[in-house]
């Protein structure tokens, strides 16, 4: 009887553990993450690397992979990698209404509408962001706002207090400044227009100095023509830039990493770009403590940075895990993990929100959050229609090398602007 009783005890203690470990397997998944596009950094492995912890600790059973990019929506790779059926289960890749309408259109992202009100993501980003998102695409969502691009320039402070210079509060006299800079045998200002975003880093703040973000708005929506003189005028401008040797038109065959060689080494004065070129300057040695930053100086209002937004999270249409993935950006989008980043070393952009008690990581970061804090403009780079952006960027690589007019460049893309729309 002793011994019929302990084997059923025995019998009912391994049936128990058969079924713990049933329940455990069933709780076991894999989450495959895309991005981010550093994570090969030191810097930025040690941050996801311990923000994967902390979503694992939370989430017994879950293992997060990251797949590391090779490349983003730009170049194909993000495609590529959904189509293969073996990508990733959410994914953080450079955005902007042209990129994001790319994978929409080709259905390989899930729509985020009813996420927004459900999981309130709608209250967790800038009033102004939801607005903007819910506009597009009949009101449908698919993408969750990672990070905010803010363009200006970028100088070294060390090299203007030696000179007496500094970024000047209206364009004609940014013009004087750049003719002192020429004058000492330094190039006035930098840019490597083979790397599409480099050409659109700065054009796009031309534009936003000469016409001001109404008129760049109107225009990005196809509701004011680009050859008209209020909106032509910045292209006009940029092409005078060159003419005056303030631009060197042999620039036309950098691309953005040479470019911002040109601005480390300091045989350049200024440079355009945003708080992502703070990993280009640890990257080259640059003491990050001697850059200042300044918004594009304008005669027509407050002079602010051109930006939008720079990365987002999506989820494949073809996700394992699409639960699971927006799980994820619930915890990314959490105010603990949101502060973590932004005061990392590895910080590289603007937030999605303002968080409270931020403390920048960086006196670079803290200037440019600074010029940001009233807003900031367009850049046409990341709004204009996918199929007008390479029109775009070879204007812009017809003017830095003198091959065309501001208005022949601005014909040229109110051409392709009419046949988008």
């Amino acid at each position: 009887m002793q011994r019929r009783t302990l084997m059923a005890s025995a019998l009912a203690a391994l049936a128990a553990a058969v079924t713990l470990g049933a329940a455990t397997a069933a709780r076991a998944q894999t989450l495959v993450m895309w991005g981010p596009e550093q994570i090969t950094e030191p810097l930025v492995a040690e941050l996801w690397n311990g923000i994967k912890s902390d979503f694992e600790a939370a989430n017994p059973g879950v293992t997060v992979e990251f797949m590391p990019p090779t490349g983003n929506i730009s170049n194909g790779a993000v495609q590529a990698a959904i189509q293969s059926n073996a990508g990733p289960d959410v994914m953080l890749t450079n955005s902007g209404i042209a990129r994001v309408t790319t994978v929409v259109d080709a259905a390989l992202v899930a729509p985020l509408t009813a996420a927004y009100t459900e999981r309130g993501w709608d209250k967790q980003i800038y009033p102004w962001l939801y607005k903007e998102l819910k506009s597009q695409r009949g009101g449908e969502i698919y993408e969750v706002p990672d990070g905010l691009d803010a363009l200006g320039i970028w100088y070294h402070k060390d090299m203007f207090a030696e000179n007496g210079w500094a970024i000047p509060g209206t364009y004609a006299d940014f013009l004087t400044l750049m003719g002192n800079i020429k004058e000492k045998g330094i190039n006035p200002i930098a840019i490597g227009p083979r790397t599409a975003g480099s050409a659109g880093h700065l054009f796009g703040n031309i534009l936003q100095a000469s016409s001001g973000s109404p008129v760049v708005g109107e225009a990005i929506a196809g509701k004011l023509p680009w050859t008209d003189p209020s909106i032509a005028l910045g292209a006009v401008r940029v092409r005078e830039l060159v003419d005056a040797g303030f631009i060197d038109k042999d620039m036309a065959a950098l691309d953005l990493d040479g470019a911002a060689r040109l601005w480390f080494n300091k045989r350049a004065a200024m440079f355009v770009a945003g708080p992502w070129f703070t990993a280009n300057a640890r990257n080259a040695g640059y003491d990050l403590a001697n850059a200042g930053f300044a918004a594009m100086p304008s005669d027509i209002g407050v002079a602010m940075p051109t930006g939008g937004v720079g990365w987002s999270w999506m989820i494949p249409a073809n996700s394992r895990q699409p639960e699971l993935a927006m799980k994820w950006i619930d915890f990314i989008l959490s105010e603990e993990v949101m502060k973590r980043r932004a005061e990392n070393l590895a910080s590289t952009m603007l937030y999605p929100r303002a968080i409270k008690g931020y403390n920048p990581p960086t006196q670079i970061l803290a200037e440019i959050f600074s010029a940001a804090a009233g807003g900031v403009g367009y850049n046409p780079s990341v709004y204009l229609p996918a199929s007008v952006l390479d029109t775009y960027f070879q204007v812009i690589q017809g003017l830095i090398s003198a091959q065309i007019t501001g208005d022949e460049g601005m014909a040229q893309i109110q051409a392709k602007m009419a046949e988008a729309h």
